[in-house]
């Protein structure tokens, strides 16, 4: 069976992308794609691989979480999407390294699926605009691990790449930067659902909110029905037309203030980024989907 596991990151989706695939389920399903609620199967998945992480054994795990989705004997892949499998928000960054924690639960995990075509999909972010969304997370738990190292120059994205990859060697693994989100929105559904791409999502456009001004989306995915792109680069013309006059700059500023960060400090986290991304791009088993 086909696995998509959906692991965020954190402060990277809302959980925006599973809400399109479960308003598509019917149509999912009909092409023996099946996309649970996170509450169906996360506290299962996160209980067995606890127990594998301790020591334990967690014999029948696969078994017990196509039982809990209620997976159809023809399922040919079932869609995982959920940012607490990897961690739970406190634990998503130490203020040196994301995920910190991941090697153990990565590991559990893949004992939980052996056997099956496994495809990790995960979304990161620019530091400069992670920490500060992370410390206005209002975690104080978090938030004093981090105090200390607040500078975000060490922070590498790259680094929990390389942990997947080695950890997980055969599963493939697809990211995407958050910030491209708005260009390869559609690309990404597609992937990970799996599903052919002869038939567009329902609410695929209400994503859109959460950079536009009110009521623009409903305009963009209007244009876009009324004139459909000749081809993917003819889509993202038309969106970046759209985020250059409906773009709502307050959904979109990130208070930097708990930082204590000046703009030059936001810059070098930046260009950081940047290199890092270009090396995750570069790697291995590893594809990095760009507008």
């Amino acid at each position: 069976m086909e696995i998509a596991l959906h692991l965020g990151a954190h402060l990277t989706d809302d959980s925006q992308l599973r809400d399109c695939l479960l308003a598509n389920s019917d149509m999912l399903a009909a092409q023996g794609i099946v996309v649970p609620r996170a509450r169906a199967f996360q506290s299962l998945l996160n209980d067995a691989a606890d127990h594998i992480a301790s020591g334990h054994g967690a014999p029948g795990a696969f078994d017990r979480l196509l039982a809990s989705v209620e997976a159809p004997d023809d399922t040919r892949r079932l869609v995982l999407s959920a940012q607490r499998l990897l961690s739970r928000l406190p634990d998503a960054m130490d203020g040196t390294r994301f995920y910190p924690g991941a090697k153990r639960r990565l590991a559990a995990l893949r004992h939980i699926f052996a056997g099956q075509e496994v495809e990790i999909f995960l979304a990161i972010r620019n530091p400069a605009s992670f920490v500060p969304a992370y410390l206005g997370t209002g975690r104080a738990q978090a938030q004093g691990e981090v105090d200390a190292h607040a500078s975000g120059t060490d922070l590498r994205w790259s680094q929990l790449i390389e942990e997947i990859r080695t950890v997980w060697p055969e599963a493939r693994l697809t990211l995407w930067c958050d910030e491209d989100t708005p260009f390869i929105w559609h690309r990404v559904l597609r992937l990970v659902a799996g599903h052919s791409p002869a038939q567009e999502f329902e609410h695929s456009f209400n994503w859109f909110d959460t950079v536009l001004v009110e009521g623009a989306s409903q305009k963009l995915a209007a244009y876009l029905e009324a004139s459909p792109p000749i081809d993917e680069a003819h889509r993202q013309k038309v969106i970046a037309v759209f985020l250059d006059k409906f773009c709502d700059d307050q959904k979109l500023d990130i208070d930097v203030s708990v930082t204590g960060w000046d703009d030059a400090h936001v810059d070098l986290l930046t260009e950081l980024y940047e290199a890092d991304t270009a090396r995750i791009a570069a790697m291995d088993g590893v594809t990095l989907i760009q507008p």
